[in-house]
């Protein structure tokens, strides 16, 4: 190497010169490439606790659907194709950050700022979930299906939006994305995807259940993006 040579030179030149560790620029501090090692200590100490609110509160929603799901009505007919091609989304969107080609989703903690857009937006779109979830009552189905004795419910979120769950937990996924990235990314592209289909079938749906009464519901209302769409 050329710095043990210039180092001797050095140290010829100047006997008393004490010996010092030399070092280069290129050897990092352990971490310095992923998300924590771009970060101070007490910066990254309250991105990791947002980190853990994200977590959280997916699990609380999470418990909260799962109780609710409690004494709904019974579909029609079971579909469970769909159910497992949804437990299978999430799963993938779990394991996929563990490939090294995608590594780079792997970005968090960030700064306290961006942490806090992002667990505010996931609020906001919890918030619109259960809200929507709430307004569903005991029509609420996992599946696209027609339920015994269903229900067109215009009412709350619905009075705007055709599927506000979905909008909601689209919304809690991008603000989980800016603050974890990670799961969150892969989870977000897949619920899309599924969202997205899920929006065709079931307006379908409803079209046949209420012919009377979904096509002006249509009209006034948007499916997934206020004033957009």
């Amino acid at each position: 190497m050329a710095i043990m040579p210039i180092t001797m030179a050095a140290r010829r030149e100047n006997p008393g010169m004490a010996c010092r560790p030399v070092h280069d620029a290129h050897f990092l501090a352990p971490g310095a490439h992923g998300g924590q090692g771009r970060l101070p200590a007490n910066r990254r100490s309250k991105g990791m606790a947002f980190i853990w609110f994200i977590y959280a509160a997916w699990v609380m929603l999470i418990i909260f659907l799962t109780v609710q799901a409690i004494g709904v009505k019974r579909d029609t007919e079971p579909h469970l194709l769909q159910s497992f091609g949804l437990m299978f989304a999430i799963i993938a969107a779990f394991l996929l950050p563990r490939l090294p080609i995608f590594d780079f989703v792997n970005f968090a903690p960030v700064g306290t700022v961006l942490g806090g857009i992002g667990a505010a937006i996931t609020v906001a779109g919890m918030a619109l979930l259960v809200w929507a979830r709430q307004a569903l009552g005991r029509n609420w189905s996992q599946t696209v299906s027609a339920k015994q004795e269903h229900e067109l419910v215009r009412s709350g979120p619905y009075s705007r939006l055709r599927h506000p769950m979905y909008t909601g937990g689209l919304l809690a996924c991008i603000g989980s994305v800016i603050v974890v990235g990670g799961p969150f990314v892969f989870l977000l592209i897949l619920l899309g995807a599924i969202f997205i289909w899920r929006v065709g079938a079931e307006d379908r749906l409803l079209a046949r259940q209420f012919p009377d009464e979904f096509p002006d519901y249509a009209r006034r209302t948007n499916a997934l993006i206020p004033f957009v769409w």
